[in-house]
């Protein structure tokens, strides 16, 4: 890939983070108007990306990674016992979604129907941390119990809460959820 190449990617993906951040809703997000923004030809943005839905996925999964990245480098100073930090990484990303609510179920429908599974892996230092004898399929396995869980309450609040009488839109009881998760899912020492 070229310099100029790498330049219009990266200008592609900035504008497609610009308008997450401004709100713009995902159901108008068109790829002409990502590519009117960027200053580059449509046919550009699809052969980088393929689809809108890989091009957006992938900017909020990278704004995802990022954020994840700068709670690893905020926390290892932190007090916290492996679970709890753990425990609140979870909830700072879960109030990150519900800020960017459409992009982030937009994210993991995506991811779910595609079988991405990477999101998982950001789960496995914490988990390391938590179980050091535990081998990768079994630190991968523990994470997909934590993470699938949360993913698809996610995406359909209202119905978690008529299931469960947990409100996730409300902070407390969306904290208790996660603890709750958590806390079962270790006790248990699975696998």
């Amino acid at each position: 890939m070229t310099n100029n190449d790498q330049a219009a990617k990266e200008t592609i993906i900035n504008v497609v983070k610009e308008m997450i951040q401004e709100e713009t809703d995902i159901s108008s997000l068109t790829v002409r108007q990502i590519a009117d923004r960027a200053g580059v030809g449509i046919g550009l943005i699809n052969y980088y990306f393929k689809s809108k839905n890989n091009l957006v996925s992938s900017v909020v999964g990278e704004m995802m990674a990022v954020m994840a990245s700068e709670y690893f480098r905020q926390e290892s100073s932190s007090d916290l016992d492996p679970a709890a930090k753990l425990k609140t990484m979870l909830k700072e990303m879960y109030a990150f979604g519900q800020k960017y609510e459409k992009y982030v179920n937009y994210l993991i429908t995506h991811t779910l129907l595609e079988g991405d599974m990477g999101a998982s892996l950001m789960l496995i230092p914490k988990l390391k941390d938590i179980f050091p004898s535990k081998n990768e399929f079994e630190l991968r396995t523990i994470s997909l119990q934590i993470l699938l869980p949360i993913q698809v309450t996610s995406l359909n609040p209202g119905s978690f809460r008529l299931y469960s009488g947990v409100d996730l839109r409300d902070v407390s009881q969306r904290d208790k959820f996660i603890d709750t998760l958590v806390d079962n899912v270790l006790a248990a020492d699975p696998l």
